[in-house]
């Protein structure tokens, strides 16, 4: 994804990308699928009808059907679509939003806890949840509903545990340099 290229910094590599899982999106389309129903129900109905109303309740049912699809398909559809989890070498990071663009990124160094869950269903579907716990005040980072959850939390355990190891080393050069060994 060369999108998500605009968040990294110049010597960052990106391990993972991933968005919510797919099935987030299946009651989108259902409830699209619904509202198409009712307003092909109703137009139908209007159209039986040779009343002069009935043209301009047309134009209301298809005025409604769009509003709702709009507030009901297309506003969680671009929401999933623009929903991004970001692990990199250095940090991860949550980008979402629409209209206006939020984050949070967490680097790697600050991370404290990490830790999934999975009901059943979720376990079916190949998804789940994961917290990461920071050192600071900060309430966790929640990431919902991921695919592949523990590949994710693997890939995070060794990119935590290699900055853990690298901050270690660093630490120990430094008094080495200042005891002048």
């Amino acid at each position: 994804m060369s999108s998500v290229s605009r968040y990294l910094a110049e010597d960052e590599r990106l391990v993972r990308v991933v968005r919510r899982h797919w099935t987030d999106v299946l009651g989108c389309f259902a409830v699209l699928a619904a509202i198409v129903a009712v307003a092909g129900a109703l137009l139908w109905l209007l159209s039986a009808r040779q009343e002069q109303w009935s043209v301009w309740a047309s134009y209301v049912v298809v005025g409604i059907a769009a509003l709702a699809a709009l507030v009901y398909w297309l506003a969680p559809l671009l929401s999933w679509w623009n929903t991004r989890y970001l692990l990199t070498d250095r940090r991860l990071l949550h980008r979402y939003g629409v209209l206006t663009r939020h984050g949070r990124d967490v680097p790697l160094a600050r991370i404290s806890d990490v830790s999934s869950s999975a009901t059943l269903a979720d376990r079916l579907l190949g998804r789940g949840t994961l917290s990461v716990g920071t050192d600071s005040e900060q309430e966790e980072l929640v990431l919902d509903r991921i695919p592949s959850v523990e590949l994710f939390q693997s890939d995070l355990h060794r990119l935590v545990d290699a900055e853990n190891r690298r901050s270690a080393s660093a630490s120990d050069e430094s008094d080495r340099s200042d005891t002048g060994g």
